[in-house]
């Protein structure tokens, strides 16, 4: 909400100008933070303080850094780049878990925890001085020179799309965060393999993302957004019963590959679809509707993605519940996107809802 408002009234630049310093900072305290020695139960809160600080901030890093890079775009080839920013973000995750494997080794010193987040700021600090050199975008520009409806009025006319958004969100975060965090300790204990086998797995999980991000990115902008994402739901919806099936009923070697295959691809659906949900939506309002639609869906099904598959696991002893789970996840992104295809083949016709004005010819680019 907060940099959605500010990226739609102030600039994407600002806005993203903003949570790059919001970061860059809030991660400069974790690394220089005080043990709980020396703090006590205020180590903890100012933990937790940071934790939230960070949060905002990818509030509107996610999103913004999509639009900020489709903005700057021509249309046939936004796919392309906004599969390359996705690809990017899925880097940092590489780069987390690759950090979070080395310096949790016996042979690290017990401060070691605190580079990686020093060595952060520095990063982001390159960030930020990039940014500063890059113009607004052409939307945006335009957008300032339109009269302005209040962001509930737009919200009101189309709330299925905006929850539509919610769920293809959903289905994007369960299938990162169950298949990154709560899966690798699964097979920890289904195969008994190390601790540091169960940190190895996100490291290959998500450089194989990182090549699908690009691949279905770019391929997206061939085949078409909507139909490019209605395979990549169909198709890991199928799977996920037979991705369960061999995590349980397999040697490690084959449930390691099903969870790597089955991560990749997630991403025919998640890479056009980060793009998708940015396209929709009129550039005046677009920020705050993708970032928080965005943002609510990732709250409500990614963050508890690991807890529930976990309750799952326990409560019946076995996986049937489990592929129900990821089933119903892959259900959920199949009907948003059919929902999102309905709309803007409704409003292509009729030239109602947020996209109005979207020609005929660009919404048979989406593949309709």
């Amino acid at each position: 909400m907060l940099f959605g408002h500010i990226g739609d009234t102030l600039g994407r630049k600002k806005a993203l100008i903003l949570s790059t310093i919001l970061m860059a900072f809030s991660t400069l305290a974790l690394g220089l933070l005080p043990s709980y020695e020396v703090m006590g139960i205020w180590t903890t809160l100012c933990v937790f303080l940071i934790r939230i600080l960070q949060g905002i901030s990818v509030g509107g890093e996610y999103s913004g850094g999509i639009i900020l890079a489709i903005e700057h775009t021509s249309q046939e080839k936004r796919g392309t780049a906004g599969g390359f920013v996705i690809a990017g973000y899925t880097g940092g995750m590489f780069l987390g878990s690759l950090t979070t494997f080395l310096f949790t080794l016996s042979m690290m010193p017990s401060w070691g925890w605190r580079l990686p987040f020093l060595f952060g700021f520095l990063i982001i600090g390159v960030g930020l001085y990039v940014r500063r050199y890059i113009q607004e975008t052409p939307d945006f520009v335009k957008s300032k020179k339109i009269k302005r409806e209040p962001f509930i009025k737009e919200l009101s006319n189309s709330p299925i799309l905006f929850f539509a958004c919610i769920g293809c969100a959903g289905f994007t975060g369960i299938f990162c965060y169950a298949l990154a965090v709560y899966i690798p300790a699964y097979l920890k204990d289904n195969f008994l393999v190390s601790t540091s086998m169960m940190m190895f797995m996100p490291i290959l999980l998500t450089l194989t993302k990182i090549f699908g991000n690009v691949l279905f990115g770019n391929l997206s902008d061939k085949w078409g957004r909507i139909r490019t994402v209605k395979f990549g739901a169909a198709l890991t919806t199928l799977l996920t019963f037979p991705f369960v099936y061999f995590l349980n009923e397999s040697t490690f070697s084959i449930a390691f590959f099903a969870l790597v295959a089955v991560g990749f691809i997630s991403t025919i659906f998640i890479s056009p679809m980060g793009v998708l949900m940015v396209e929709i939506f009129n550039p005046i309002h677009r920020y705050r509707f993708a970032a928080l639609s965005f943002s609510i869906g990732m709250s409500l099904f990614a963050g508890t993605a690991p807890l529930i598959a976990a309750a799952l696991t326990k409560l019946t002893g076995g996986s049937f519940y489990l592929s129900c789970y990821f089933f119903s996840a892959g259900l959920m992104g199949w009907v948003s996107i059919k929902l999102i295809e309905a709309h803007l083949e409704y409003s292509s016709y009729l030239k109602k809802g947020l996209v109005k004005d979207l020609p005929l010819e660009k919404a048979r680019s989406y593949g309709m």
